[in-house]
């Protein structure tokens, strides 16, 4: 007789994989400041409370190590989709000012995230964390945390029903990130353009000028400018983003569950 049941055991580890890996590349709780051994703990503490509800839902699988390593790979996969999906939107928002920075000037001017150790653009940072703000404000982590509990629910562990239509789906996902991303550049890469254009009839109309010392400091100003009062946009464009891709989230746990 033993002292554990060996089903609960194996969901709790098929769990713990879809859970953890989710956390790790959700917005908030994937922040790359976020220790990892908070986003493992969160995710034991997920798997630990969903466990014992998706254990009786755990798909019927062979005996053998085969089944369980390919039960663990479609947990995995389901866990990138959750995650990934939500990630999109602080993708674009960074996107975005990237874009935006490097217009500006900065590209040449990039900070070194020690978080990361890798160089970052300033301005894309900027908007990345703006954003970051912004779905913090919204609730959205509490929104993915309820739908990757639902996802339990609905997708049993080890159950993952691939779609065909899943693929092109997630395609479009990612090309909407693209959108939104130019949604987010488009004015003020709008106003720098009409600045060089405004800064080329200078220099035709005064040859002694050295117009090209002055553009940098002028397309920064501008540039912060713009950013400045399309803030309000920024807010309303992410926002609208976080509705689209929350729906996306749902539709994608549909797929997965074969409906």
């Amino acid at each position: 007789m033993y002292l554990w049941d060996w089903n609960l055991v194996e969901g709790f580890i098929l769990a713990f994989i879809r859970a953890g890996v989710a956390i790790a590349l959700m917005p908030v709780f994937g922040y790359h400041a976020v220790p990892m051994q908070v986003k493992a703990g969160l995710g034991f503490i997920l798997a630990l409370t969903l466990a014992p509800m998706a254990a009786q839902q755990i798909a019927a699988a062979p005996p053998g190590a085969l089944p369980v390593v390919a039960a663990a790979a479609a947990e995995a996969v389901v866990g990138i989709f959750i995650g990934l999906v939500a990630a999109l939107i602080l993708v674009a928002a960074e996107m975005a000012g990237t874009l935006v920075g490097m217009q500006m000037g900065f590209d040449s001017v990039s900070l070194l995230d020690p978080l990361v150790q890798h160089e970052v653009n300033v301005i894309g940072q900027m908007q990345y964390l703006l954003a970051f703000v912004i779905f913090i404000a919204l609730d959205a982590h509490h929104y993915l945390i309820s739908a990757l509990s639902e996802s339990f629910r609905l997708i049993p562990l080890g159950g993952l029903v691939w779609q065909p239509q899943m693929t092109p789906f997630y395609s479009r996902l990612v090309a909407d990130t693209i959108d939104i991303a130019l949604k987010l550049a488009a004015p003020v890469l709008t106003i720098i353009l009409i600045s060089e254009v405004a800064l080329g009839f200078v220099a035709r109309a005064m040859p002694q000028m050295n117009v090209f010392i002055i553009s940098f400091p002028l397309k920064i100003g501008i540039g912060l400018f713009a950013l400045a009062t399309g803030l309000p946009l920024f807010v309303y464009v992410i926002s609208k983003a976080f509705n689209h891709f929350e729906a996306g989230i749902i539709k994608i746990i549909g797929m997965a569950a074969g409906r």
